[in-house]
């Protein structure tokens, strides 16, 4: 964690969208900082005449003498003008460049989409929220990873700061779950070649032995959720591999049956493959991020069952333990 000046100074953050920014400045704030953001007052980062620095003026202009400019700084275009501010009244500036992974950015800008609004919001979804600046899609971050250059001294910076980020969660994030993928994990359907996943309930075959072991775990005091992906709710109708919401709804609740359990709960993402456009389909960490934020999850307790690279990833990104299938059911 940075340590705080009693020395006049602006200090700037450096970091993904969702990086945790906001986290590593409130020890600043603290001690008497004015923190200035695009995301509340606007405008552009690389301006000098942007708000956030007209506002910066304005507080030096009564006396401030401690800034935090907290924004994500990616390139030297948008630090220059932070430097010339620094420059024009007379402050040293330095970096607090925080060591955010992206997965790490995945999984903390999905958390925040639960605790501010009580789901993961989904591709359509994006447009209701366009107004708040921390509400972005995956791509954003993508776009960010890309374009970033690295901050130097030679900019004009007095120091910069690398500061390590670990995931760290409350007291009461402690119970223990099974997280399960559906599709070659514990169902299967009866023509791989046509489909691999089934596009109504006649389709559902589970696989003999899974139902029993997970309401073993259960009665362990596990919580058993599954997460899918579903892309062929993206299809046209006329694909082979079309399948509908509804129909994707109810192959889970009769793979819920025939399996002899009652789920703790279920989600499936619907977006096709390729770059992704919300944080649900898997490696993607948002359906892990909703279960633990809803039912309190401990990641080091919670074990992710799949047959997929994806789900292993998927596991990675949210902290989980992971399990092959066959090895799981064996």
């Amino acid at each position: 964690m940075t340590t705080p000046s009693t020395s006049p100074e602006i200090v700037i953050t450096v970091g993904y969208p969702g990086s945790g920014k906001g986290t590593y400045v409130k020890p600043l704030l603290a001690q008497g900082y004015l923190c200035f953001n695009r995301d509340t007052l606007g405008g552009k980062t690389s301006k000098v005449n942007s708000p956030i620095y007209e506002a910066a003026r304005e507080a030096f202009a009564w006396g401030c003498r401690h800034f935090v400019f907290d924004n994500t700084y990616g390139q030297v275009g948008s630090r220059a003008a932070a430097v010339a501010f620094a420059q024009e009244v007379g402050l040293p500036i330095r970096v607090l460049w925080l060591q955010t992974t992206l997965e790490q950015a995945q999984l903390f800008a999905a958390r925040r989409q639960m605790q501010r609004y009580g789901t993961v919001l989904r591709k359509d979804e994006y447009k209701a929220h366009k107004g708040d600046d921390n509400m972005f899609p995956p791509g954003a971050q993508f776009a960010y990873r890309k374009q970033f250059e690295p901050p130097t001294l030679a900019e004009g910076f007095a120091s910069i700061e690398k500061v390590k980020i670990k995931t760290e969660w409350g007291a009461e994030y402690v119970n223990k779950a099974i997280i399960i993928d559906l599709d070659g994990t514990v169902r299967d359907t009866p023509d791989l070649k046509v489909c691999p996943w089934p596009r109504n309930v006649g389709e559902v075959v589970v696989r003999p032995g899974c139902g029993a072991l997970l309401k073993a775990k259960q009665a362990e005091g596990y919580l058993i959720f599954a997460v899918t992906n579903q892309s062929g709710c993206s299809r046209e109708e006329t694909d082979p591999k079309y399948v509908s919401e509804e129909d994707v709804q109810a192959c889970i609740r009769e793979t819920e049956r025939a399996l002899g359990l009652q789920w703790n709960g279920a989600l499936y993402a619907t977006d096709r493959g390729g770059p992704p456009s919300s944080f649900m389909r898997k490696p993607c960490p948002g359906m892990g991020a909703y279960f633990i934020e809803l039912h309190k999850l401990d990641p080091a307790q919670c074990v992710v069952v799949g047959d997929m690279t994806s789900d292993r990833t998927f596991a990675s990104r949210c902290g989980f333990q992971f399990q092959w299938a066959h090895e799981f059911f064996r």
